[in-house]
């Protein structure tokens, strides 16, 4: 009896080995970051576990985190997500983006590190476990996301957030536009990009009803030669103005040199920073 025991618990692993996957993939990087006073050693690596199936039904689903984290109702659930997929599109819960930054997205940062994101213009967005909808047809994708959101513009506030985006991509460029409602702030945000050849350029616009909130407007350039990628991009966000320039050197294997220099407008910031190191990809 304990031999037969055995040996379907034998086949059922095998059948389940068969029937779902687990992958495991990281990033790594090091080297210095000048904060606009000091530079300093700066390093990080992070491990990322991917987790797919399928059902006799014939839907997939699966799921990714990037630390032991969890998410439910109203609380925190960040780097985490699960989904199921088929013919009825994707629907993933977690930490999501809304529909509008999943869309239109952002136009390319510089650095190691990043730098700080601010290539990056706002979006309301989900800061709690969130849902996203996404459908694809042809060259157009649908976005529908729900969640909630903690605080908008220093507000404490505990308000559901939703979205609606809309993108057509064909061959070698694509337009977006994204809307976003939350704690009776409206935004709208419009993206494109395109790409000639060795070029891409990306280009996003955004706009709330804040009284007294300015335009954003963000555009960058890629450009790469060889195994040479080089990066430029502005944003105008009003009075604040804020710029970089970076470049990154495929060394093979999944590793690069990448730095950047980013001169942020920011009052709070107002300062030149910058990095360079290696990045390693596994």
């Amino acid at each position: 009896m304990k031999k037969i025991l055995l040996a379907t618990s034998a086949l059922v692993m095998v059948a389940g080995a068969a029937a779902a996957e687990v992958a495991v993939s990281g990033s790594a990087r090091m080297g210095l970051i000048f904060d606009g006073e000091d530079t300093l050693l700066t390093s990080r690596v992070r491990v990322v576990f991917t987790m797919s199936g399928e059902s006799d039904a014939g839907f997939s689903f699966g799921a990714s985190v990037r630390a032991d984290q969890s998410g439910q109702g109203n609380t925190e659930n960040d780097d985490s997500t699960v989904y199921v997929s088929g013919a009825f599109g994707k629907l993933t819960f977690g930490d999501v983006d809304s529909a509008a930054n999943a869309l239109v997205g952002h136009v390319s940062g510089v650095g190691l590190t990043g730098l700080g994101d601010w290539n990056e213009l706002r979006y309301l967005g989900h800061e709690k476990t969130a849902a996203l909808y996404e459908y694809s047809t042809g060259d157009f994708t649908f976005g529908l996301s729900a969640g909630q959101i903690e605080d908008l513009d220093g507000v404490a506030a505990n308000d559901d957030a939703y979205s609606i985006a809309v993108k057509y991509a064909p061959e070698n460029y694509s337009v977006a536009l994204g809307y976003e409602t939350a704690n009776d702030v409206e935004h709208i945000a419009l993206g494109a990009s395109a790409t000639f050849g060795a070029a891409t350029v990306k280009f996003v616009a955004s706009d709330t009803d804040i009284a007294g909130d300015a335009t954003q407007y963000a555009l960058s350039l890629d450009y790469t030669v060889d195994a040479a990628t080089f990066t430029v991009f502005a944003t105008d966000e009003g009075d604040v103005n804020n710029y970089g320039i970076g470049a990154s050197y495929d060394l093979g294997g999944g590793a690069k040199v990448v730095g950047g220099i980013v001169n942020v407008g920011d009052p709070s910031v107002d300062d030149t920073i910058a990095d360079l190191g290696l990045s390693f990809s596994f």
